[in-house]
């Protein structure tokens, strides 16, 4: 690497350390003029300022106060990375009354639906968004969830679990965002879909025209694959789906110890996936992490006058006509704490998650009976909103490699990913790698019920190196998780409104762990976890399992099904993986939310389109089969409107 390039970002941290560590209102670009990913022409919106954020994190560790506000002007003085010219921008004046389409939602549903809409020059279309634009730094595959428990997570908590959770009093943590990207922008990027048999599942159901075959197109639509060019997948769609460029050796040892077990290795998006993989990620080439807004919203922002993308503003009720059959607007709070209304000339369409959609259709009246009256909330629709709550649960087994942890993030990570794309900041880590395999609880045919996630090798605040030039050898050794994923849970949990005030957080009942068979396959993931780490491919690199007593299991013999049920139940966690709450059904099903043109029963002018529709849930990631709602959703409105 240039030294050239290295002066001055070692000009630029000594700008930091020594004119205090007040963070300056705009930073200089000192870095554009070496960094070979902004060549050319590279033009800053003026109106754009970049949100500081990794100086927020790490403040566990006081050490490293300097080094991350040094980190955070760097990263933001990243041309390339950060975009300004394609960033939503806040806008203090809302000056439109009414508009053809609202979209609700800025997540991973609402951008796909509200761009494809906005194909049609004749409409008019505004995307709500609770939080603010996403912070270009969580882009950056290293730091993919560098965002939890920040200003961007509306980290809910659950209601006390009878069955999970148990070492936490029963309450587990649920990371939500709270900014454009939604939850996907907090997670780990993995691109699959599913077993076939979930969709023809949905079809059995009566939910025409949602089978395996039915959806597949819509995959496809939204798909770029760059690794694979057949007749299930796409590759002239907006979202980029690829494997790493750079693959780790520790994803190249875990593959190797699947096929010691017998396991071969597969694509994560074929129609009945089980086995390993070398995960494919929503990235781009340049090494940079895709969300829908960044594939559906951004490239148009300018082109076009007719779609808005206001952001930091929180809906706060559905707006119903007299004859509560129709919905015609919406109610929400703007970034003044202003409460204001926008008209829908045809649709409103909520894609504001599992939580979000659900609670916002109870404020206004669209849910259980019996839960509204006793707020006071006028009862315009008895639909079962909020019910069949699922959520992938999961646990997890540590163990260490006798190898050298050399995935540090310092100052020349920073500078080899801005020069290069390339290093430490550039890769996933152990999340290069998953897998789907069917437990002792599954049939031979059924789809796989269990995943497969394996955190670390990646820098974070515990591998910093606060001083520049390598002056500090780093002695730490390999620190990983194996996480086993129960991704076909039978238990279903439940979503209530607590009050008629919408800042009120609903009551969230994620039933964990109600039936044994959850726990069940959960015991056998951590059994498989065990023995993989016992494999002659991870022993060679010194593998040992984290044997540390763990609180309220140490009476238990450790590996033994008791210790591992009690880590299950102790020692829950959940994955970023919601779904059910506005059940997909027709009229019949007395359970159903939405229709299978997702419009909501008996209520005209609303549909919902994101995760909150699904019957049951994909076992997988859940983006992927997310966007393909929102694909059909914006189809269905076409049909509607044309």
């Amino acid at each position: 690497m240039h030294v050239v390039f290295y002066l001055h970002i070692f000009a630029q941290v000594l700008n930091v350390l020594v004119t205090s560590k007040l963070i300056k209102s705009k930073v200089v670009n000192v870095l554009t003029s070496t960094n070979s990913n902004n060549k050319g022409h590279c033009v800053q919106n003026s109106e754009h300022v970049e949100t500081s954020f990794l100086k927020e994190l790490c403040k566990s560790n006081p050490d490293l106060e300097e080094f991350m506000i040094a980190a955070d002007i760097l990263i933001r003085s990243d041309c390339a990375l950060i975009d300004s010219c394609r960033r939503v921008v806040e806008q203090p004046h809302d000056d439109v009354d009414e508009v053809d389409f609202i979209v609700v939602g800025g997540g991973v549903a609402g951008p796909v639906v509200a761009g494809r809409l906005s194909e049609n020059p004749n409409w008019t279309v505004t995307l709500f968004e609770s939080g603010p634009e996403q912070p270009a730094a969580i882009d950056i595959p290293a730091l993919l969830s560098s965002a939890i428990a920040t200003k961007y997570d509306w980290q809910y908590i659950t209601t006390p679990q009878k069955h999970a959770c148990l070492a936490y009093g029963g309450v587990c943590g649920w990371p939500r965002g709270r900014l454009l990207g939604g939850t996907a922008s907090l997670s780990g990027s993995m691109y699959s879909r599913g077993h076939r048999d979930v969709y023809d599942g949905w079809l059995r159901d009566g939910n025409v025209g949602w089978g395996y075959d039915d959806v597949l197109p819509f995959f496809k639509m939204s798909e770029n694959n760059r690794d694979y060019n057949t007749e299930i997948h796409g590759t002239r769609g907006p979202m980029p789906v690829q494997k790493p460029t750079e693959i780790l050796p520790i994803a190249r040892t875990l593959m190797e110890a699947a096929r010691e077990l017998g396991y071969s290795e597969m694509d994560m998006s074929e129609p009945d996936p089980m086995g390993f993989s070398i995960a494919q990620l929503m990235i781009n080439s340049a090494k940079v992490r895709v969300t829908t807004p960044t594939a559906y919203l951004r490239p148009h922002l300018r082109s076009r006058g007719h779609l808005r993308v206001k952001t930091n503003r929180h809906v706060t009720r559905l707006l119903v006509a007299a004859d509560r059959r129709s919905v015609h607007g919406v109610e929400y709070v703007d970034s003044a704490n202003r409460t204001r209304r926008l008209m829908a000339r045809k649709e409103v369409i909520l894609c504001a998650g599992v939580i979000g959609s659900a609670h916002l259709l109870m404020l206004s009246g669209i849910g259980p009976a019996e839960d509204l009256r006793p707020l006071g909330v006028p009862v315009v629709q008895d639909l079962r909103v909020g019910h069949n709550l699922q959520h992938h649960v999961a646990s997890r087994l540590g163990f260490q490699l006798n190898v050298t942890h050399d995935r540090m993030l310092t100052y020349e990570a920073i500078g080899q990913y801005m020069k290069q794309r390339s290093g430490p900041l550039s890769t996933t880590g152990g999340l290069q790698v998953s897998a789907f395999l069917r437990s002792d609880r599954a049939g031979p045919t059924d789809p796989a019920d269990v995943q497969l996630f394996f955190d670390g090798f990646s820098p974070n605040c515990a591998y910093a190196q606060p001083v520049y030039g390598g002056c500090k050898a780093t002695t730490d050794l390999v620190r990983m998780n194996v996480r086993p994923v129960n991704v076909r849970p039978r238990s279903r949990g439940t979503i209530r409104l607590a009050s008629a005030d919408p800042f009120v957080r609903p009551r969230i009942d994620p039933n964990y762990l109600a039936t044994e068979e959850d726990a069940d396959v959960l015991v056998w993931g951590l059994r498989l976890a065990n023995d993989l780490v016992h494999t002659k491919a991870l022993q060679q690199l010194g593998a040992t399992v984290d044997r540390s007593p763990v609180d309220h299991c140490n009476k238990h013999t450790f590996a033994t099904d008791p210790y591992w049920r009690c880590l299950v139940r102790y020692h829950t966690r959940g994955e970023n993986h919601h779904a059910g709450t506005c059940k997909m059904g027709p009229a019949s099903d007395p359970t159903a939310v939405v229709d299978p043109e997702l419009r909501v029963h008996r209520v005209r002018g609303l549909r919902v389109a994101d995760a909150s529709v699904f019957p049951t849930q994909p076992n997988c990631n859940p983006i992927a089969p997310v966007i393909m709602v929102a694909e059909k959703a914006a189809k269905f409105i076409k049909n509607t409107w044309r």
